[in-house]
């Protein structure tokens, strides 16, 4: 079991080792730099932030400067660290939830963000490290937002977006203009790209449907008969999905289900026994170790499990929290670092 160090006062506000006045605000960010040993609470901020109850929907890590972070809120838009996660601060942003946050993997001074302004889902820029914002994609009516967001890491300018109302759509141009490239039957929830071929692409829908493109989105076929013939149900749900940036081909699954690997591009599956019942628990979030494939983590209730051996064994880490964890980040740059956020159900 590991070992929890805050590090941090229940109390409004706190002094931090520069004797700058921080305020605290809730446990929903954590961070180990031991590779999930130990774990501490970042929870102060430099100011107060207009929501003090954080619920992390998305983390976003500098490629260029790791101690840059990002996280996109369920309420409060999203907050910024420039130390790691050691101290927050507000950002200026229109939409109070943002749904998606990305770095240009090229130019981190470009940053992708999506959320609801006036009703409206909407897809942002910034070209300045988020200190000023343009509108590159609007939903035609009241209602629909942007559920997913990817960008290609070979050539940032293909940005891949899907919205509530199911259809998913490709910029050729940084995000300047946009195409539609698919219909579904369920809003997209999760796109994810092969990082040694960017042409191949994933993605998972709200009702457990999981799709593939080998070439750049220009056709997409629906590769769930895949699992019936791995005598896996059709009828598990499974909400996440995750590529591995090791090895061309390999796909990750997971969510009630437990988690499902393939190491053909879907064609094949087999099954990653997890520690807890996925029934009972399923899996909300999982990340693998982006410079060792034998090493990864998933998050369950309120518990996150570590596997160094490819998920034949695992160590457990146990939160005393109310919320449950909605996303798992390793540091790009120094994998021994991890981040786990967690929102209220």
């Amino acid at each position: 079991m590991a070992l929890f160090v805050s590090g941090c006062t229940e109390s409004s506000d706190t002094a931090s080792p520069k004797n700058a006045k921080t305020y605290a605000v809730s446990k929903s960010i954590w961070k180990s730099e031991d590779g999930g040993e130990t774990w501490t609470a970042k929870n102060q901020s430099k100011e107060k932030l207009p929501e003090a109850d954080l619920n992390v929907l998305n983390i976003a890590i500098n490629p260029e400067d790791s101690q840059n972070i990002l996280v996109g809120l369920k309420t409060g838009g999203f907050i910024k660290s420039e130390n790691g996660g050691d101290v927050w601060q507000k950002t200026i942003f229109v939409s109070d939830r943002v749904y998606g946050l990305a770095f240009d993997p090229l130019n981190s001074e470009t940053i992708y963000a999506s959320g609801v302004w006036q009703n409206r889902g909407k897809l942002f820029r910034s070209r300045n490290s988020g200190e000023s914002w343009e509108e590159i994609f609007t939903s035609p009516s009241d209602g629909p937002f942007i559920s997913a967001l990817n960008i290609d890491n070979k050539n940032p300018k293909i940005i891949y977006a899907s919205t509530s109302d199911n259809q998913t759509i490709k910029s050729e141009d940084g995000g300047n203009t946009w195409k539609n490239v698919f219909q579904s039957n369920s809003p997209i929830v999760k796109i994810s790209l092969d990082k040694f071929n960017s042409k191949l692409i994933y993605a998972i829908t709200l009702s457990g449907q999981v799709f593939r493109s080998s070439n750049g989105g220009a056709e997409f076929e629906n590769i769930g008969k895949n699992f019936s013939k791995n005598t896996f149900s059709i009828n598990q749900e499974y909400g996440f999905l995750e590529t591995d940036l090791q090895n061309p081909g390999w796909v990750y699954l997971a969510g009630e289900g437990g988690i499902l690997r393939s190491k053909d591009a879907g064609d094949n599956w087999e099954k990653i026994v997890t520690l807890n019942d996925p029934k009972n628990y399923p899996v909300t979030a999982m990340a693998v170790n982006p410079k060792n494939s034998q090493e990864m983590a998933y998050g369950a209730g309120q518990a996150v499990y570590r596997s160094v051996d490819g998920g034949q064994n695992w160590a457990t880490s146990q939160f005393d929290l109310e919320k449950t964890i909605s996303v798992i980040k390793y540091d790009p740059q120094n994998p021994r670092i991890i981040y786990v956020g967690f929102k209220k159900q």
